[in-house]
């Protein structure tokens, strides 16, 4: 086709896309365009696609129950195939609290062609299913029925909350496709709030206002005849809207946060009320506001003063311990074996710490208040921090719901001490990967505040030994020996340390290339004090090619990375490996008798910008025995996009060397 040819298709085809549902799209009204539809036409690798959004936020007012916030969606969405069926389950979360609780309409059908026909198929209302999350938070969730590979399906839903405060965020991009997205949110003007965008697709957001009234109705009776009156108070509501057409799917890639934290979209947060008439009230606008708030909560800081549950535990504590190092550890063993995690990540206490303590079982914040209640009373200057856990997302801006969960911070001579009891294999200063959430906020009793980084400082680390024996018939047999430190080991113990022998057996032979393995040992499973190590034999016949009178090998054998995990062309948001990192091979390999050393890779070193990394490779002969020596490390827990470039072709080097071939011949 010839170049102007295929630029005037393409443009058409664009037209076509921004066309199509620019018109006001009707529920039920899907085309068999839609249904024969095999690929998305701008990402034909997509497996979903959103064709059509429609979000309505506004505020409706009743003269018995006030402002209740109102929110509608209609979505549309075709699936390509099944790796697309995902997006056919919809989960709507539902606040509540006390006798106040946020309520959901739904209507939702899937469309398929059949015999050239559009058949429809109705979600039934047995098909939704309602459930607790915890005593916060409820959900809907449904799952689309009749699916099949190129079904489009489509829902309307509508949710009715007295929590006029909890505006959700306008979201523009997702982590598939966007056709074609209209959103709005409407706004009276006695309620201020504060606007904070994120990601990087750029949205053509625009502002205006439009007038609105609220119609009063007042009853009067005079001589035995009732009239009603009506009284209208006029006000403006100001208009957020936003059309967006073909926006690209999000791709998320390994060693990354929380993709949503990334995702295009604007965040609201309540700053004011300002009534026609009567006094304005003030909300949350700075951290030390927010902190205050906290703090001073029946559910938070008063729990921080109840301390005649454990004294007696705590004395025996103390005789004990000598320094104060010795009195931190001592307290935090104790809270950790006392208290067990029931999962829940609140920055609240939920039924208070003199009750988790009695029943030995509470959520972060009664294990980690309790944390901080007994180190300041062995006269610790031990103080609660607020955090954000990974899957809350990062707070913009200054708010009481940034926040999700608390650990407790010592402050010391050289630094903050973090610790969270809820974690039984977490020695101090290593968090759980949900907490290491770039920043949290310490709450001093004074009531000053204050930014903590809760980044690792010490390198998280994997030493693998390796001594193995290659015969005449290609087999490798030897030993391995792993150990693990920081927030490895802690990784390490809480997924394995349940897991049986037989079946950790199992799991370690599928992740190391299905080698045989056997004489399995882990030393220092609950010993949070030392590297985590196992240690167990092994046999292979898959490692070796033998061509010929030659054999090839990789030089790490089984234990090669032979993938690099970065393969997007630009990535726009962080790389996040959690803590600095070492990965350190040492292997030493016997050559069958009858063979020599042809070639080897060559010695290398790589490093990355700024020295943020490196890795380094090397190979030295000596007699029969070959040692392959390979290092990685990472020296940042976190590399901005604007060195992804760099990380990408870095790998791709480590991954090229250790795919390179040792070459055996006969002598």
């Amino acid at each position: 086709m010839p170049k102007q040819a295929t630029n005037l298709f393409v443009f058409f085809l664009l037209f076509f896309v921004s066309f199509s549902y620019t018109q006001n799209v009707k529920f039920g009204k899907v085309s068999k365009e839609e249904l024969q539809e095999k690929f998305y036409p701008l990402d034909s690798s997509a497996h979903a696609a959103i064709l059509y959004k429609k979000r309505r936020t506004y505020y409706d007012y009743s003269q018995q129950i006030g402002w209740t916030l109102v929110t509608k969606v209609h979505e549309r969405i075709k699936i390509y195939d099944k790796d697309g069926y995902d997006w056919a389950t919809k989960k709507i979360s539902l606040y509540r609290k006390g006798g106040d609780k946020e309520k959901v309409s739904i209507k939702a059908v899937t469309y398929n062609l059949v015999n050239n026909k559009v058949e429809k198929t109705k979600l039934k209302n047995n098909q939704i299913f309602n459930e607790d999350i915890n005593k916060y938070w409820s959900q809907s969730k449904l799952t689309m029925p009749n699916l099949n590979e190129g079904s489009v399906i489509e829902w309307e839903y509508s949710i009715r909350s007295p929590y006029i405060q909890n505006i959700d965020d306008m979201v523009f991009q997702y982590k598939i496709p966007l056709k074609y997205i209209d959103t709005q949110v409407e706004v009276p003007e006695f309620f201020v709030f504060k606007n904070q965008s994120k990601g990087y697709f750029p949205v053509n957001l625009k502002k205006s206002t439009k007038s609105s009234q609220i119609v009063l109705t007042s009853k009067d009776r005079t001589r035995g005849t009732t009239s009603f009156n009506q009284d209208k108070v006029p006000y403006t509501s100001n208009i957020s809207h936003c059309i967006q057409e073909n926006v690209p799917a999000l791709l998320e890639e390994p060693f990354t946060n929380n993709i949503d934290n990334y995702i295009t979209s604007l965040k609201y947060e309540l700053t004011a009320y300002r009534p026609k008439n009567g006094l304005p009230k003030y909300y949350n606008t700075t951290w030390d506001n927010v902190t205050k708030t906290i703090y001073e909560s029946a559910n938070f800081g008063e729990q921080l003063k109840k301390s005649s549950h454990f004294k007696e535990d705590l004395a025996s504590i103390m005789s004990t311990s000598a320094s104060q190092n010795e009195k931190i550890i001592a307290i935090y063993q104790f809270v950790k074996n006392k208290i067990k995690w029931d999962n829940f990540r609140g920055k609240y206490t939920d039924k208070g710490v003199k009750k988790a303590y009695k029943e030995g079982v509470g959520n972060a914040a009664e294990i980690n208040l309790t944390l901080v209640a007994m180190l300041r009373e062995a006269g610790i200057t031990a103080n609660p921090i607020l955090v954000s856990t990974r899957d809350n997302g990062i707070p913009l801006f200054p708010t009481t719901q940034g926040f999700n969960y608390v650990i407790a911070g010592v402050e010391l001579a050289n630094g903050t001490l973090l610790l969270d009891a809820t974690e039984k294999h977490a020695p101090p200063n290593v968090l759980p990967l949900r907490a290491l959430n770039w920043q949290g906020r310490i709450i001093r009793k004074d009531g000053s505040s204050a930014q903590i980084d809760l980044s690792p400082k010490k390198y998280s680390s994997k030493k693998v030994y390796l001594n193995v024996k290659l015969d005449e018939d290609a087999l490798a047999t030897g030993s391995c020996r792993a150990m693990y430190s920081e927030l490895m080991a802690l990784n390490y113990r809480n997924n394995y340390n349940k897991v049986n022998n037989q079946d950790l057996i199992g799991k370690l032979e599928k992740d190391n290339e299905n080698i045989e393995i056997s004489e399995l040992k882990v030393s220092n499973e609950d010993d949070i004090s030392k590297a985590l190590a196992h240690t167990f034999s092994f046999e292979t016949d898959n490692q070796v090619e033998v061509i010929g009178d030659k054999m090839y090998f990789s030089p790490l054998l089984f234990l090669t990375e032979r993938e690099n995990p970065f393969k997007l062309e630009n990535r726009t948001y962080p790389v996040d490996f959690g803590a600095p990192f070492e990965e350190k091979y040492t292997i030493s390999i016997d050559i069958p008798e009858g063979y020599t050393v042809e070639s080897k890779p060559e010695n290398v070193g790589y490093g990355l910008p700024d020295r943020m990394g490196s890795f380094k490779f090397a190979t030295i002969l000596k007699g029969n025995k070959l040692q392959v020596l390979a290092n990685t490390k990472i020296n940042a827990p976190v590399i901005s996009p604007m060195y992804y470039a760099s990380l990408k072709e870095f790998y791709k080097k480590l991954v090229d060397k250790q795919l390179e071939k040792v070459v055996l011949s006969k002598k």
